[in-house]
């Protein structure tokens, strides 16, 4: 394995005791953050009401127990997705409930034992498969193919949306879905997963790799594009997600350095860029919405509502997926699972609240209420090893910069629909032409003229 350049010198149990050291300040942080947001958004259900000192410190311990069983060393695929999913739902999700005052004891004790056993089993034994041979596929087609898919896809969100399209600002978010979510049917949500979860982050990435500038130009257009149709902050997040994780990397490295040093210096800036008085106004207030409030909190916050709610009504069996359809009957009528979280938080929206969540809450609790979070980790944890075998390892800070976008998804949707509806499993089949486009291309060049 590769050492860092940041970590050289530093003996391997002092790294990952570092990693722990940073899980746990976030840990500590994070909760201070809680506090904060829950002065302005408590009725969107950041309830808070904190548990005695010990709770909350055995939280933190978690946090920092599950940091250091992270790689430490050096990033493969699935390392890559322990560390994007430690700091965006692990943590959240074992420090967050405890704040809520929701559940009782026996139930939030059950609901975070098996949240971090399943999580520090998931970050310790998860490991990449081989990679699948790849195919014979010129550089050639598969641009062509990206560019066509692109045009293709962007065509099609212009004629469907046309003049409802809108960069509308975080006060007119939901005034911009309602006005477009009926449009298209099903089959543009799926166009617009594959342009925001893989094409658009593919041409992101080659663009920033290759300083292909009209590449950079093309993604961020296709993204603010997507963006203009639905209001879907989570398409502009996971673009800083992507451009941040390419910046980690120095020489093919993984400069851990960079990473911790952002990792503590958004923990401490959370409580004071939360704080009401600065959370409503400017481009503050709209950053604090998007980092914080979206992207770090909201899914542990969602771990403990979907607890709370299906302790007390009947789970899904996984009947809001293709996978448990055909076995089990969805009991929540046309509603979808996070319209029904999102009526019970908020009565007075109905459903218009929509609360899509992580796959901990919306598979595992959904399905099976607290016992489904090992069940679900199981899947996301075949689902990890069967995609290393379709990217390969080869040239990682591509690879691990463009699976940002469905790694961070998986803290903020199913994890069915985050690999089919969101572009995940087309993110590993464009990686997987990308790696057999390369192999065919050294093939040719060092194969010995006859």
């Amino acid at each position: 394995m590769t050492m860092t350049t940041s970590d050289r010198g530093l003996p391997l149990p002092l790294r990952h005791a570092l990693n722990g050291g940073v899980a746990a300040f976030y840990g500590f942080f994070l909760i201070l953050t809680y506090r904060e947001l829950s002065k302005t958004w408590g009725y969107l259900g950041f309830w808070y009401t904190p548990p005695e000192p010990n709770v909350t410190g055995l939280s933190v311990v978690a946090a920092g127990l599950l940091g250091s069983l992270l790689p430490a060393r050096s990033w493969t695929v699935v390392g890559f997705a322990k560390w994007v999913l430690c700091f965006l739902l692990f943590i959240p999700a074992v420090t967050i409930p405890p704040q809520q005052g929701t559940l009782l004891t026996d139930d939030l004790l059950l609901l975070e034992t098996l949240t971090l056993v399943s999580a520090a089993a998931f970050i310790a034994f998860l490991r990449d498969g081989a990679p699948f041979p790849p195919l014979r596929i010129s550089r050639q087609a598969l641009w062509q193919g990206v560019i066509a898919c692109w045009i293709l896809g962007n065509v099609a969100i212009l004629a469907v949306f046309g003049q409802s399209l809108s960069l509308a600002s975080l006060e007119e978010v939901y005034d911009q879905r309602s006005r477009t979510s009926g449009l298209g049917g099903a089959a543009i949500v799926y166009v617009m997963g594959f342009l925001s979860g893989a094409v658009n982050p593919f041409l992101l990435v080659i663009g920033l790799a290759q300083r292909r500038w009209s590449l950079v130009a093309m993604a961020l257009a296709g993204q603010l594009l997507i963006y203009s149709t639905l209001a879907a902050k989570v398409v502009l997040g996971s673009t800083l997600l992507t451009v941040g994780t390419f910046m980690a990397f120095r020489h093919g490295r993984v400069v851990f350095l960079r990473i911790r040093a952002a990792i503590l210096a958004f923990a401490i800036m959370g409580p004071w860029i939360t704080a009401p008085r600065v959370l409503m106004g400017g481009l503050v207030g709209a950053l604090s919405d998007l980092i914080y409030f979206r992207i770090l909190v909201l899914p542990g916050a969602l771990v403990g509502i979907y607890s709370e709610f299906f302790l007390s009504y009947p789970t899904t069996k996984l009947s809001h997926s293709l996978i448990g359809r055909a076995f089990s009957t969805y009991p929540y009528g046309d509603e979808s699972v996070g319209q029904v979280i999102g009526r019970y938080v908020t009565p007075t929206l109905g459903a218009a609240n929509n609360y899509n969540a992580s796959f901990i809450a919306a598979d595992g609790i959904t399905g099976f209420s607290t016992w489904g979070v090992p069940v679900i980790f199981l899947f996301a944890a075949a689902w990890l090893w069967f995609m290393s075998r379709m990217v390969g390892q080869n040239n990682r800070r591509i690879v691990c910069a463009m699976l940002m976008p469905f790694v961070a998804s998986l803290a903020d949707a199913s994890l069915f629909t985050a690999i089919l509806t969101n572009g995940g499993a087309a993110a590993a089949l464009l990686l997987y032409f990308y790696r057999s486009a390369e192999d065919t291309q050294f093939r040719s060049t060092a194969a010995p003229s006859i």
